[in-house]
């Protein structure tokens, strides 16, 4: 499984890719196979004001429903609509054509609290 090393990650399988005071937010590779075949997502609205911890969003799968937390503090500038109708793409191109959302980042220390890619890869296991 992979674990880019130029992102940051959660313990709750997000990743995050800080772009001056702005940070894209996805789900990792290791989550998603582990929560399995995802069959829907509802994403946040543009414009929509997160608190770290908060609803975001939701993702259904064949085995069950997940709430998807705001990892981060901030307005959300960007949303991924495609993934609506191409949920594939969360599995084919978690890194890349697979993010979530985009948000302007109200609380920056948050950002030093994410792990690195080699925390986040030895806090589970490939087996």
């Amino acid at each position: 499984m992979t674990v880019p090393t130029h992102l940051q990650y959660t313990r709750d399988h997000y990743w995050i890719r800080k772009e001056g005071n702005e940070a894209i937010i996805g789900l990792t590779e290791i989550g998603l196979l582990a929560w399995g075949m995802v069959l829907f997502i509802e994403l946040p609205e543009r414009g929509a004001v997160l608190g770290r911890g908060s609803y975001a969003g939701s993702l259904e799968t064949a085995e069950s429903e997940h709430d998807l937390l705001a990892p981060l503090s901030g307005e959300v500038i960007a949303v991924n609509l495609l993934l609506e109708r191409a949920t594939m793409m969360l599995i084919e191109s978690p890194y890349d054509k697979g993010w979530l959302f985009r948000v302007a980042c109200s609380e920056p220390s948050e950002l030093e609290q994410l792990w690195d890619a080699q925390t986040y890869a030895s806090s589970y296991s490939f087996e």
